[in-house]
């Protein structure tokens, strides 16, 4: 899960803060809006939008159809591309848009806002499919492909996840092995649940192929550009599904399919650093669907509040109410900022932001489904039943912890990663420690920074903060503190072993994210009121104060969890009590008012085809 060394190279705030260190030149000044940073770029964003509303108010978009039919018209993708919309990421060498990550990421948070299918689409078109190519693809792969994909002449889709190992890009089993003629490459394998895939005419996909490492052979994947049309393609149909019914997933399968050379994408076997690189954006235009659809979200919600009467006032007038309000409006408001950070860093070449990607994802994807969760729970039996639409925004909500990698791996990625620095500087003072004389360099530069750390001079911020916001960041520098001694004291305590302590890793990972979630609210609080003054911020510092807040109890019981014995006891009964489910099958003990027998629910298969087999059985 390590990062390439030139990705480590570069300077990441979430890295840094697991060694306790703020880097606030990566923070402040918070950046610019769009606006104000690059008027026509701007121009361009409003126009899309502008002609993504009028397909909305002409009825062309439809959401309540697009998920009874289980599709989108063909009539609304001819209109994305009439527009710009599928050339949002390819640049304009090629016929595209060539935006900015910042200006994609509003896009397209606003087009999965109006409705999350079309999300998906474009996503997976622009943001995957076409961006594979423009990162890793040569001139002449570029040259072929890219106008096509501008102009709308056909979708592309991005090909990596496998029955055996989901979207694990190091280990997935479909093979691709040289060609008799040497001319090309054989790829034998499926691929499922790949967005545009019944529809696109170029996509990416991935398969291990044999390369020699230090005189050995090994398999290690490589990316492919491939096409319907060559010799070995086969769809094999697509799926139905809980949400996003409007978009569309298929099942691949590739049979003894050639590939030619000059369609490698990138070099062979670095096909994990393609698709590293393409999730990453990937990730970012995922936070910003999630936050601007939990900004349309909390304003249902509050409509709603407002309109629906119970016991005699509105159920806005009542105090459970207006908690879930304020929760959901400082959360969003902590999300937009992840986002509006996040973006500028992804523009940036000088910033390692994968981190950064990972925790504004997680953060986004569980605030949405919550959001929609809370709206289905204050519109009661509304809720849940058609014609009304909230337990279809629910269902569209459900993916988003899914896509773009499962929020449990993004997780053990951020943890792992951010434990990767303190580790090896750990285990570099622990072998010079031992002949301290002949490394006294290395050793006293080590003791400088502790001490430097313990007066303050590492894990403070520099910037001087509006009296409102100093609180906030004083705590910021407590936990950032307090993050740094629990990676270290992980790293002590199970050394090697601390890659299969996934819940201690967890915890670290959630740390960083409640961290990153805060000092960039902060940061662009203090921007606004820097632009504003503090009487026209109000708002924001009620909101950054209330995420603050709340976000400082997550950190303190995550904190509190690490703590020696506690959180050694904990998960060792958590451990226990797993394996006795595991042995047992299930729940054993006695049911506490009478046992009966009941049948167990029906038996399933990993493949679609013998379940599907096992259904209709049924």
């Amino acid at each position: 899960m390590s990062s390439s060394s030139a990705t480590a190279s570069k300077p990441s705030f979430l890295r840094d803060l697991f060694a306790g260190d703020i880097n606030e030149s990566l923070l402040f000044p918070y950046p610019a809006t769009l606006d104000a940073r690059d008027a026509e770029e701007a121009r361009t964003v409003h126009r899309l939008v502008d002609a993504v509303n009028e397909m909305v108010a002409s009825g062309l978009i439809d959401s309540r159809r697009f998920d009874e039919q289980e599709g989108v018209d063909e009539a609304v993708i001819e209109a994305f591309a009439k527009a710009g919309l599928l050339a949002l990421t390819i640049p304009k060498a090629y016929g595209g848009l060539g935006l900015s990550a910042s200006a994609y990421a509003r896009v397209f948070g606003a087009v999965a806002s109006i409705d999350a299918s079309l999300g998906v689409l474009i996503g997976v078109h622009c943001g995957l499919g076409s961006k594979a190519i423009v990162l890793a693809g040569n001139e002449a792969q570029k040259a072929r492909y890219l106008p096509g994909l501008a102009r709308g002449e056909t979708l592309a889709a991005y090909a990596l996840t496998e029955p055996e190992t989901g979207s694990d890009a190091q280990h997935i089993v479909t093979r691709a092995e040289r060609s008799a003629d040497n001319t090309g490459w054989i790829l034998n394998g499926r691929k499922h649940w790949i967005g545009n895939g019944q529809r696109a005419g170029v996509l990416a996909t991935f398969a291990q192929t044999p390369v020699v490492r230090h005189g050995e052979t090994v398999w290690r994947p490589t990316a492919f550009i491939i096409r319907p049309d060559m010799p070995g393609f086969r769809r094999d149909g697509t799926i139905r599904k809980l949400g996003i019914r409007g978009s569309t997933q298929a099942e691949l399968v590739f049979e003894n399919m050639f590939v030619p050379d000059d369609h490698v994408l990138g070099e062979v076997g670095k096909g994990f650093r393609v698709a590293v690189n393409a999730l990453n954006a990937g990730r970012l235009s995922l936070a910003s669907g999630c936050t601007s659809a939990c900004k349309k979200l909390l304003g249902e919600f509050t409509r709603y509040a407002e309109t629906r009467t119970q016991f005699g006032g509105p159920l806005a007038s009542f105090e459970i109410t207006q908690r879930k309000i304020a929760t959901m409006a400082s959360e969003t408001y902590a999300a937009d900022a992840m986002v509006g950070a996040l973006a500028a860093a992804l523009d940036s070449d000088g910033v390692d932001a994968a981190l950064e990607a990972a925790c504004a994802k997680v953060f986004a994807s569980e605030l949405v489904w919550r959001s929609a969760d809370e709206l289905v729970q204050l519109a009661g039996g509304r809720g849940f039943v058609k014609p009304w639409p909230y337990e279809r925004y629910l269902r569209d909500a459900r993916i988003n912890r899914i896509f773009e990698g499962a929020n449990e791996i993004l997780r053990l990625f951020v943890g792992l990663n951010g434990v990767q620095g303190p580790a090896e500087e750990l285990k570099e003072i622990a072998g010079a420690l031992r002949s301290p004389m002949k490394n006294w360099v290395l050793v006293s530069s080590f003791a400088a920074d502790r001490v430097a750390s313990a007066f303050g001079k590492r894990d403070r911020f520099a910037k001087v903060l509006h009296a409102e916001l100093k609180s906030h960041a004083t705590y910021v520098e407590k936990h950032v503190a307090e993050l740094a001694k629990a990676t270290q004291q992980a790293i002590t305590t199970h050394r090697k072993e601390i890659l299969q302590r996934q819940l201690v890793v967890e915890r670290l990972a959630d740390m960083a994210i409640e961290l990153y979630a805060r000092a960039t609210t902060i940061a662009r609080t203090q921007q606004l009121i820097e632009e504003r003054g503090a009487e026209a911020c109000a708002r924001e510092i009620a909101l950054t104060a209330l995420f603050c807040l709340q976000s400082g109890r997550r950190f303190r019981a995550l904190r509190n969890e690490l703590d020696g014995s506690v959180g050694e006891h904990i998960d060792a009964l958590r451990r226990r009590i797993a394996q006795t489910v595991r042995d047992e099958h299930g729940y054993k003990s006695s049911d506490a008012v009478m046992d009966v027998a009941v049948p167990p629910l029906p038996s399933w298969s990993l493949n679609r085809d013998e379940q599907q087999a096992a259904v209709e059985r049924r």
